[in-house]
């Protein structure tokens, strides 16, 4: 195996990990934000801002997970490259993690849109 192809592969693999690091930093990255600014009054489409946002990138971070998902269901996933042993361990694997990070993002969204801000 190729090192480009390893680290392809590898970085496949984690993707849905990552995505759900990105969406935890950035929820409550967004929630300190607001609260250091002192905007927990302010409105976005005439809801709290914080709302808004973490809404948003909740959104986007279940429809990145669920295209990871999606690919390894459908056999798009890391992998494609490698010998066949492998390949379906590394299909497995993916889409476990990406079903195991959309209940992750749900877990960590759901609370920061229910509870204020600067509670």
């Amino acid at each position: 195996m190729e090192r480009t192809a390893f680290t392809a592969t590898f970085t496949g693999m984690m993707s849905a990990f990552l995505i759900w690091a990105v969406h935890f930093a950035a929820i409550y990255g967004i929630n300190g934000l607001i609260c250091a600014r002192e905007w927990d009054g302010a409105d976005l489409y005439g809801h709290p801002v914080a709302v808004v946002l973490i809404l948003g990138a909740t959104a986007v971070a279940l429809l990145l997970a669920a295209g990871v998902l999606a690919a390894a269901l459908w056999g798009a996933a890391p992998g494609r490259r490698t010998s066949e042993d492998p390949r379906r361990f590394i299909r497995l694997f993916t889409g476990l993690a990406a079903a195991g990070s959309l209940v992750a993002i749900l877990w960590n969204g759901l609370p920061a849109l229910q509870v204020p801000a600067c509670g």
